[in-house]
């Protein structure tokens, strides 16, 4: 049975994925997880070795720290995978890149994997050829278009495949599976775990895709450390012991206990509506402000509903009506010269957006306050 270790080393990241909520922190501040908490509970293990070991996401990947502790981990384990959004591979280090046995891109959209085409091109050139692109998936009807847009990609450069939800983020579990079968594909039985999911194989286009979704309550070997240095059994569950209680024992218990999500019954994870109302009689709905605020990372509108699985042509004619309710302009399309097809958002739209992330932020952190770790957004 495959091991995993996973280390979450920062609180908050600058990188600005459209649908990681990573990216937009309670502070403006970065939590980095120190070598020497890391260190003191890798001692503890009295070597177990692990059969594979996940940095997830340490932007900002320049930071000294991040090589210590790909260091650290790299001890303990015998294959080190680096998550880093697609967004993020113009920062990853030389020396980074030599510690490491795979680099897994994360991408949302084919659009911003060709933005970074020629870097990606540039590594496998270099001699690094353990590179992976990481499909995220976040709604049932954008699944087998985003997968296969990848798929293209990677049958391009000979790059392996993987589909799965946005890493390690705590929301409510996408039926990935079921999703593919839907549209009439042949996904495989479960052959084992990576990166501390379940893995399955299914081909799209003719080319081999791997399938990742959660245990779902099978028996697993994992053990999650956290920005602070918390022990826990996996990212998705709360944190079980600090770093200063985490002895032999307790942590080989951790390892090798039971997924504490076997036979819990469904999971209540709390959905947070937020909505903006302007005036007595109009209301900016949770999808056009989601809408707006990937506008403001892509630049492009198309782009933005493709990242939401939203329908072009329903939600240009929605934010027109809106626009028309509350007579001012929310976005602004260059039509020629070099910012051709361009969309921005107006003023008026970067205020709404500021006020959406002001409330969201404070929502997220009254939230951590009171040990609620695992919440959605509706968008």
């Amino acid at each position: 049975m495959t091991s995993t270790l996973i280390v979450r080393p920062v609180a908050h990241c600058d990188l600005n994925h459209p649908t990681c909520p990573f990216s937009h922190g309670v502070n403006k501040g970065f939590e980095i997880l120190h070598p020497a908490v890391l260190s003191r509970v890798l001692r503890e293990l009295k070597g177990y070795v692990f059969d594979e070991a996940v940095i997830s996401c340490p932007n900002p990947l320049l930071h000294p720290r991040v090589t210590e502790l790909a260091s650290l981990m790299k001890s303990v384990a015998k294959r080190l995978s680096l998550f880093t959004p697609v967004t993020g591979l113009g920062k990853v280090s030389k020396e980074l890149l030599e510690m490491v046995d795979e680099l897994v891109v994360i991408s949302s959209s084919i659009s911003e994997l060709k933005e970074e085409e020629e870097r990606i091109k540039g590594l496998l050139s270099q001699g690094f050829e353990n590179v992976a692109i990481y499909s995220t998936v976040t709604r049932e009807e954008s699944t087998l278009l985003a997968a296969s847009e990848h798929a293209e990609f990677c049958r391009k450069y000979g790059i392996p495949l993987r589909l799965g939800e946005l890493p390690y983020v705590n929301k409510v579990p996408f039926k990935l599976r079921d999703a593919l079968v839907k549209e009439g594909c042949e996904v495989s039985i479960p052959y084992g775990l990576k990166y501390g999911y379940e893995a399955s194989v299914t081909f799209m286009k003719d080319y081999r895709v791997t399938v990742l979704e959660r245990p779902s309550g099978r028996a697993c070997r994992m053990l999650f450390i956290d920005y602070y240095g918390r022990v826990g059994k996996c990212p998705f569950t709360r944190p079980l012991l600090e770093a200063k209680d985490a002895s032999s024992d307790l942590l080989r218990k951790v390892i090798y206990s039971e997924c504490p999500t076997k036979d819990m019954g469904p999971d209540y994870v709390p959905e947070v509506r937020i909505s903006l109302r302007a005036g007595r009689d109009v209301i900016i709905p949770p999808d056009i402000l989601a809408l707006l605020e990937v506008i403001e990372s892509t630049n492009s509108l198309r782009a933005a509903c493709r990242l939401l699985g939203y329908n072009p042509s329903t939600y240009v004619e929605k934010l027109r009506s809106l626009e028309k309710r509350l007579g001012v302009k929310l976005i602004t399309s260059k039509r020629g010269g070099s910012l051709k097809g361009v969309t921005l958002l107006t003023e008026e739209g970067m205020r709404i957006l500021a006020t959406y992330r002001r409330v969201r932020e404070a929502i997220m952190a009254s939230l951590i306050k009171e040990n609620v770790y695992r919440f959605s957004f509706e968008y």
